[in-house]
């Protein structure tokens, strides 16, 4: 894991000077409750996962509720977090790693990303 002073300074550059927050699900992150699994605790992790060929770099790195990082799990790229489908994806111009929600339209039988 990585430490609480690196990991404060990853959550300034990304989210700013706020106390509370939310990851990728909506789920609520306090920049306190680093590494503490409560209801607004969060961690630093992989969006691709080493294990899956994942680079061990930053701009391969996000901050999640521990909640998130429970059912995402090492599942990649698709996986389900907060009752959602959610895809991760690789920026090859920006060379980084985000995640995307998945949105089905039930009507058209088709596939859409916010």
């Amino acid at each position: 894991m990585i430490n609480r002073d690196i990991a404060l300074k990853l959550w300034d550059k990304e989210i700013g000077d706020k106390e509370y927050s939310y990851d990728f699900t909506g789920r609520k992150i306090k920049r306190s409750d680093y590494l503490i699994e409560n209801q607004v605790g969060w961690v630093i992790t992989y969006v691709r996962p080493l294990e899956k060929g994942g680079p061990d770099h930053i701009n391969n790195i996000i901050i999640m509720h521990h909640n998130s990082l429970h059912e995402k799990g090492e599942d990649y790229p698709k996986f389900v977090a907060a009752s959602y489908e959610y895809i991760a994806k690789y920026d090859e111009n920006e060379d980084f790693y985000y995640i995307e929600k998945i949105i089905h339209d039930d009507d058209e039988d088709e596939l859409y990303f916010i």
